[in-house]
C-alpha cells in the first residue's frame, strides 16, 4: 500500500471524495463521476477522464440519464477499485463512511480536486465571490479545511445546513488567493469567479 500519492493521484481522490463512487458489480467494481451534463462536460470528458487514463491506463466512458441533467463518465476495473479503496474512498455508499484519506496527500491537488466537484463559488454582494465546499461528510469538510489553513488560509469554522456540512472562504484577498493557488481545473469555477468581478 502507498504512503504518499503523488499530484495526479491526489486530485484524483479529491475528485472521488467529491462526486465519484466505486459500487460492487457481479464480476467487478465500477467506478463513477458524476456532474452536470452541460457546466461539468468538458471538465469529466478532458480532465478527468485524462487524469484516469494517465494514472491507471483506463477509458472512462460517458452515460448521459435520460430525462435529467447529469451524467456520469465511468468504468468496470477490480484492480482500480481495489486501489483507490487503498487510499480511503469507500466501496458502496459514501453517506456512512468516514471521508478521510488514509494515506498522504499533495494539499494543492488534493483540494482542487475536491473543489473542482464538491465546491462553488458566487457572488457573495457586488463584485465580491465566495467559495463554498458542501458535503454530507463531516470528516471531509473538518480534514479540507484543516489543509487550507495549513496553505495559510483563514476558512470560516463548518456548519451543518440541513443534512450537509460546509465552510466558506470570505475575505476577497484570500478568494482571489485560493483561484491562483489552486488552479480550479473546472472551467465552470472560473466562468463564475470572472463574471463576479464583472459585477455580472
Amino acid at each position: 500500500m502507498k504512503e504518499e500519492l503523488d499530484e495526479k493521484e491526489s486530485e484524483i481522490l479529491g475528485i472521488m471524495f467529491g462526486d465519484g463512487s466505486v459500487r460492487p458489480t457481479l464480476r467487478s467494481l465500477k467506478i463513477e463521476v458524476s456532474g452536470h451534463k452541460v457546466d461539468d462536460r468538458d471538465y469529466l470528458l478532458g480532465h478527468v477522464s485524462g487524469l484516469f487514463r494517465e494514472v491507471f491506463g483506463l477509458k472512462m466512458r460517458p452515460y448521459y440519464r435520460r430525462k435529467e441533467n447529469s451524467m456520469v463518465i465511468y468504468a468496470y476495473s477490480q484492480q482500480v477499485g481495489l486501489e483507490l479503496h487503498e487510499w480511503g474512498m469507500p466501496i458502496g455508499s459514501k453517506v456512512r463512511a468516514i471521508l478521510v484519506p488514509r494515506v498522504s496527500v499533495k494539499t494543492v491537488p488534493f483540494i482542487r480536486g475536491l473543489f473542482d466537484t464538491d465546491g462553488c463559488i458566487y457572488r457573495k454582494y457586488g463584485p465580491y465571490a465566495q467559495v463554498q465546499f458542501k458535503s454530507a461528510s463531516r470528516d471531509l469538510m473538518n480534514y479540507a479545511r484543516g489543509l487550507l489553513v495549513s496553505l495559510g488560509f483563514r476558512p470560516t469554522a463548518v456548519i451543518k445546513d440541513e443534512s450537509r456540512f460546509k465552510f466558506y472562504i470570505c475575505r476577497q484577498v484570500e478568494v482571489v488567493r485560493f483561484i491562483r493557488v489552486i488552479r480550479p481545473a473546472n472551467k465552470k469555477h472560473m466562468e463564475r469567479f470572472k463574471a463576479v468581478l464583472k459585477g455580472f
